[in-house]
Protein backbone atom coordinates (compact mmCIF):
# COMPACT_ATOMS: atom_id res chain seq x y z
CA UNK A 1 0.00 0.00 0.00
CA UNK A 2 1.44 3.50 -1.03
CA UNK A 3 1.36 6.21 1.39
CA UNK A 4 1.06 9.93 0.42
CA UNK A 5 3.29 12.11 2.69
CA UNK A 6 1.09 14.97 3.14
CA UNK A 7 -1.57 14.35 6.16
CA UNK A 8 -2.96 15.70 8.83
CA UNK A 9 -4.48 14.54 12.69
CA UNK A 10 -4.95 15.55 15.98
CA UNK A 11 -5.87 14.47 19.23
CA UNK A 12 -6.73 16.04 22.79
CA UNK A 13 -7.00 14.92 26.50
CA UNK A 14 -8.32 16.51 29.49
CA UNK A 15 -7.09 15.42 33.25
CA UNK A 16 -8.54 16.40 36.73
CA UNK A 17 -5.70 19.15 36.49
CA UNK A 18 -4.34 19.42 33.13
CA UNK A 19 -5.31 19.16 29.25
CA UNK A 20 -3.34 18.26 26.26
CA UNK A 21 -3.94 18.53 22.71
CA UNK A 22 -1.48 17.65 19.96
CA UNK A 23 -1.60 18.41 16.20
CA UNK A 24 0.67 16.75 13.53
CA UNK A 25 0.56 17.83 10.36
CA UNK A 26 2.94 16.68 7.00
CA UNK A 27 4.18 17.84 3.65
CA UNK A 28 6.30 16.74 0.81
CA UNK A 29 10.01 16.41 1.78
CA UNK A 30 12.99 14.14 0.70
CA UNK A 31 13.83 12.99 4.25
CA UNK A 32 11.94 12.71 7.35
CA UNK A 33 12.53 16.53 9.42
CA UNK A 34 10.54 16.68 12.31
CA UNK A 35 9.89 20.19 13.75
CA UNK A 36 8.38 20.49 17.31
CA UNK A 37 6.43 23.48 18.10
CA UNK A 38 5.42 23.60 22.17
CA UNK A 39 5.65 25.11 25.24
CA UNK A 40 8.53 25.10 27.28
CA UNK A 41 7.56 22.52 29.63
CA UNK A 42 7.59 19.68 26.76
CA UNK A 43 11.33 20.46 26.39
CA UNK A 44 12.07 17.74 28.20
CA UNK A 45 10.65 15.45 26.50
CA UNK A 46 11.33 16.56 23.06
CA UNK A 47 13.45 13.79 22.47
CA UNK A 48 10.65 11.27 23.11
CA UNK A 49 8.18 13.29 20.95
CA UNK A 50 10.79 12.75 18.00
CA UNK A 51 11.66 9.09 18.58
CA UNK A 52 7.71 8.10 18.41
CA UNK A 53 7.18 10.48 14.54
CA UNK A 54 10.44 8.57 13.69
CA UNK A 55 8.97 5.21 14.54
CA UNK A 56 6.09 5.80 12.85
CA UNK A 57 6.74 7.77 9.32
CA UNK A 58 9.90 7.47 7.17
CA UNK A 59 9.57 10.64 5.22
CA UNK A 60 7.84 14.21 4.95
CA UNK A 61 8.52 17.19 6.91
CA UNK A 62 6.22 17.05 10.08
CA UNK A 63 5.39 19.43 12.37
CA UNK A 64 4.08 18.82 15.89
CA UNK A 65 1.94 21.51 17.67
CA UNK A 66 1.32 20.69 21.46
CA UNK A 67 -0.80 22.89 23.71
CA UNK A 68 -0.09 22.25 27.41
CA UNK A 69 -2.41 24.01 30.05
CA UNK A 70 -1.74 22.60 34.11
CA UNK A 71 -2.94 23.96 36.84
CA UNK A 72 0.14 23.11 38.89
CA UNK A 73 1.50 25.82 36.81
CA UNK A 74 0.64 29.04 38.02
CA UNK A 75 1.31 32.19 35.90
CA UNK A 76 5.02 33.52 35.95
CA UNK A 77 5.58 36.44 38.62
CA UNK A 78 8.09 39.19 38.72
CA UNK A 79 11.16 39.23 40.59
CA UNK A 80 11.18 42.73 41.49
CA UNK A 81 14.54 42.99 43.45
CA UNK A 82 15.87 41.38 39.88
CA UNK A 83 14.36 43.97 37.88
CA UNK A 84 15.79 46.84 39.96
CA UNK A 85 19.16 45.12 39.52
CA UNK A 86 18.47 44.95 35.87
CA UNK A 87 17.53 48.39 35.19
CA UNK A 88 20.14 49.68 37.58
CA UNK A 89 22.80 47.88 34.97
CA UNK A 90 21.02 49.04 31.85
CA UNK A 91 21.19 52.46 33.26
CA UNK A 92 24.75 52.22 34.17
CA UNK A 93 25.95 50.64 30.30
CA UNK A 94 23.84 53.39 28.93
CA UNK A 95 26.17 55.99 30.85
CA UNK A 96 29.37 53.92 29.96
CA UNK A 97 29.23 53.72 26.48
CA UNK A 98 27.33 57.35 26.14
CA UNK A 99 23.51 55.75 24.49
CA UNK A 100 20.89 57.16 23.75
CA UNK A 101 17.87 56.10 25.30
CA UNK A 102 15.65 55.01 28.35
CA UNK A 103 15.16 52.14 30.11
CA UNK A 104 11.04 51.53 29.92
CA UNK A 105 9.15 48.66 30.80
CA UNK A 106 9.30 47.30 27.06
CA UNK A 107 12.85 47.38 27.71
CA UNK A 108 13.22 45.49 31.07
CA UNK A 109 10.23 42.79 29.95
CA UNK A 110 12.10 41.43 27.23
CA UNK A 111 15.16 39.96 29.74
CA UNK A 112 13.10 36.21 31.16
CA UNK A 113 15.73 36.44 34.06
CA UNK A 114 13.32 39.11 35.81
CA UNK A 115 9.96 36.31 35.90
CA UNK A 116 9.77 33.43 37.76
CA UNK A 117 7.90 30.47 37.10
CA UNK A 118 4.87 29.47 39.99
CA UNK A 119 4.20 26.33 40.84
CA UNK A 120 5.67 22.94 40.80
CA UNK A 121 6.08 21.88 37.12
CA UNK A 122 5.83 18.13 36.36
CA UNK A 123 8.59 16.06 35.65
CA UNK A 124 9.84 14.69 32.31
CA UNK A 125 7.89 10.88 33.04
CA UNK A 126 4.97 12.28 34.11
CA UNK A 127 4.37 14.29 31.31
CA UNK A 128 5.44 12.30 28.47
CA UNK A 129 2.49 9.10 30.30
CA UNK A 130 0.22 12.16 30.32
CA UNK A 131 1.31 13.35 26.59
CA UNK A 132 2.11 9.98 24.99
CA UNK A 133 -1.15 8.69 23.84
CA UNK A 134 -2.98 11.72 22.70
CA UNK A 135 0.18 12.21 20.28
CA UNK A 136 0.54 8.33 19.68
CA UNK A 137 -3.59 9.10 18.47
CA UNK A 138 -2.62 11.76 15.96
CA UNK A 139 0.11 10.50 14.42
CA UNK A 140 -2.64 6.94 13.90
CA UNK A 141 -4.58 9.79 12.40
CA UNK A 142 -2.54 11.10 10.23
CA UNK A 143 -0.82 8.14 9.00
CA UNK A 144 -4.68 7.09 8.51
CA UNK A 145 -4.99 10.10 6.41
CA UNK A 146 -1.38 9.48 4.30
CA UNK A 147 -2.85 5.95 3.47
CA UNK A 148 -6.00 7.26 2.20
CA UNK A 149 -4.33 9.49 -0.22
CA UNK A 150 -1.70 7.03 -1.02
CA UNK A 151 -4.75 4.97 -2.32
CA UNK A 152 -6.03 7.19 -4.60
CA UNK A 153 -2.33 7.73 -5.88
CA UNK A 154 -1.49 4.67 -6.18
CA UNK A 155 -4.39 4.07 -8.89
CA UNK A 156 -2.85 7.34 -10.66
CA UNK A 157 0.51 6.00 -11.08
CA UNK A 158 -0.86 2.82 -12.05
CA UNK A 159 -2.80 4.36 -14.82
CA UNK A 160 0.25 6.33 -15.59
CA UNK A 161 1.93 3.41 -16.07
CA UNK A 162 -0.19 1.57 -18.09
CA UNK A 163 -0.09 4.39 -20.40
CA UNK A 164 3.44 4.26 -20.87
CA UNK A 165 3.19 0.39 -21.72
CA UNK A 166 1.68 1.48 -24.78
CA UNK A 167 3.42 3.61 -25.92
CA UNK A 168 6.27 1.49 -25.52
CA UNK A 169 4.84 -1.29 -26.83
CA UNK A 170 4.15 1.11 -30.24
CA UNK A 171 7.66 1.63 -30.03
CA UNK A 172 9.24 -1.90 -29.66
CA UNK A 173 6.47 -2.73 -32.94
CA UNK A 174 7.59 0.29 -35.30
CA UNK A 175 11.43 -0.32 -34.15
CA UNK A 176 12.29 -2.82 -36.88
CA UNK A 177 10.10 -1.27 -39.37
CA UNK A 178 11.96 1.77 -38.87
CA UNK A 179 15.21 0.50 -39.18
CA UNK A 180 14.27 -0.50 -42.38
CA UNK A 181 12.73 2.38 -43.67
CA UNK A 182 16.20 4.25 -43.01
CA UNK A 183 18.53 1.57 -44.77
CA UNK A 184 16.33 2.34 -47.80
CA UNK A 185 16.71 6.18 -47.34
CA UNK A 186 20.11 6.13 -46.31
CA UNK A 187 20.79 4.02 -49.49
CA UNK A 188 18.61 6.20 -51.82
CA UNK A 189 20.35 9.38 -50.13
CA UNK A 190 23.91 8.20 -51.32
CA UNK A 191 23.05 7.17 -55.19
CA UNK A 192 21.93 10.59 -55.78
CA UNK A 193 24.84 12.26 -53.98
CA UNK A 194 26.88 10.35 -56.08
CA UNK A 195 24.85 10.34 -58.53
CA UNK A 196 27.01 7.82 -60.44
CA UNK A 197 29.87 9.84 -61.31
CA UNK A 198 31.85 7.41 -58.65
CA UNK A 199 32.02 3.96 -58.40
CA UNK A 200 30.33 2.03 -55.43
CA UNK A 201 31.56 -0.60 -53.27
CA UNK A 202 27.80 -2.40 -52.65
CA UNK A 203 29.55 -4.79 -49.82
CA UNK A 204 30.92 -1.43 -48.29
CA UNK A 205 27.82 0.78 -48.89
CA UNK A 206 25.95 -1.95 -47.54
CA UNK A 207 28.16 -2.54 -44.36
CA UNK A 208 27.88 1.80 -43.34
CA UNK A 209 24.45 1.54 -43.71
CA UNK A 210 23.85 -1.22 -41.71
CA UNK A 211 25.79 0.37 -39.21
CA UNK A 212 24.28 3.60 -38.99
CA UNK A 213 20.87 1.64 -38.69
CA UNK A 214 22.12 0.23 -35.85
CA UNK A 215 22.97 3.57 -34.03
CA UNK A 216 19.74 4.02 -34.68
CA UNK A 217 18.36 1.08 -32.80
CA UNK A 218 16.65 1.58 -30.04
CA UNK A 219 15.65 -2.02 -29.00
CA UNK A 220 18.37 -2.36 -25.62
CA UNK A 221 15.86 1.07 -24.41
CA UNK A 222 12.46 -0.18 -24.74
CA UNK A 223 13.40 -3.26 -22.65
CA UNK A 224 14.69 -1.46 -20.13
CA UNK A 225 11.60 0.67 -19.87
CA UNK A 226 9.68 -1.85 -20.02
CA UNK A 227 11.82 -2.94 -17.08
CA UNK A 228 11.57 -0.28 -15.36
CA UNK A 229 7.97 0.14 -15.60
CA UNK A 230 7.57 -3.82 -13.97
CA UNK A 231 9.65 -2.84 -10.75
CA UNK A 232 7.39 0.02 -10.46
CA UNK A 233 4.31 -1.58 -10.31
CA UNK A 234 5.51 -3.80 -7.91
CA UNK A 235 6.31 -0.57 -5.77
CA UNK A 236 2.73 -0.13 -5.81
CA UNK A 237 1.72 -2.89 -3.73
CA UNK A 238 4.51 -2.62 -1.32
CA UNK A 239 4.20 -2.17 2.19
CA UNK A 240 7.51 -0.75 2.64
CA UNK A 241 8.02 3.13 1.82
CA UNK A 242 8.95 3.18 -1.59
CA UNK A 243 8.94 6.86 -2.65
CA UNK A 244 12.45 7.28 -3.20
CA UNK A 245 12.93 4.00 -5.25
CA UNK A 246 10.27 4.62 -7.16
CA UNK A 247 11.50 8.26 -8.00
CA UNK A 248 14.95 6.62 -8.99
CA UNK A 249 12.78 4.20 -11.43
CA UNK A 250 10.92 7.31 -13.14
CA UNK A 251 14.31 9.17 -13.70
CA UNK A 252 15.59 5.86 -15.40
CA UNK A 253 12.24 5.78 -17.48
CA UNK A 254 13.03 9.34 -18.31
CA UNK A 255 16.90 8.52 -19.62
CA UNK A 256 15.81 5.65 -21.55
CA UNK A 257 12.97 7.50 -23.48
CA UNK A 258 15.63 10.66 -24.09
CA UNK A 259 17.96 7.87 -25.37
CA UNK A 260 15.48 6.89 -27.67
CA UNK A 261 14.36 10.27 -29.04
CA UNK A 262 18.01 10.73 -30.16
CA UNK A 263 18.19 7.34 -31.32
CA UNK A 264 14.89 7.43 -33.29
CA UNK A 265 14.59 10.94 -34.26
CA UNK A 266 15.47 10.14 -38.13
CA UNK A 267 13.05 7.07 -38.09
CA UNK A 268 9.96 8.81 -37.59
CA UNK A 269 9.15 8.14 -33.52
CA UNK A 270 9.19 11.53 -32.80
CA UNK A 271 5.73 11.60 -31.78
CA UNK A 272 5.47 8.59 -29.73
CA UNK A 273 8.86 9.55 -27.93
CA UNK A 274 6.90 12.83 -27.17
CA UNK A 275 4.20 11.21 -25.84
CA UNK A 276 6.44 8.72 -23.90
CA UNK A 277 8.11 11.51 -22.25
CA UNK A 278 4.81 13.95 -21.04
CA UNK A 279 3.45 10.63 -18.87
CA UNK A 280 6.80 10.35 -17.68
CA UNK A 281 6.78 13.64 -16.42
CA UNK A 282 3.19 13.42 -15.39
CA UNK A 283 4.54 9.89 -13.72
CA UNK A 284 7.27 12.12 -12.22
CA UNK A 285 5.14 15.15 -10.70
CA UNK A 286 3.06 12.11 -8.80
CA UNK A 287 5.77 10.39 -7.77
CA UNK A 288 7.20 13.21 -5.27
CA UNK A 289 4.44 12.75 -3.17
CA UNK A 290 4.83 9.22 -2.11
CA UNK A 291 6.43 7.91 0.82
Amino acid sequence: MLRSMTGYGCSERTGEDRRVRVEVRSVNQRFLDVQIKAPRTMLQVEDRVRKLVESVLARGRVTVYIEWKSATEESPSVNINAAHELIRQLRLLGEELSLPGEVNLSVVTRFPQIFEQGGDPAGADEVWSFLEPVLSEALGGLRAMREAEGTELGQELAGRLAAIDGIVTVLDESSAVAAEAMKERLTARISTLLDGSVPVDDTRLAQEVAIAAERADYTEEVVRLRAHASQSRECLSSDEPVGKRLNFLVQEMLREANTIGSKGGDVGVTGPVLSLKEEIEKLREQVQNVE
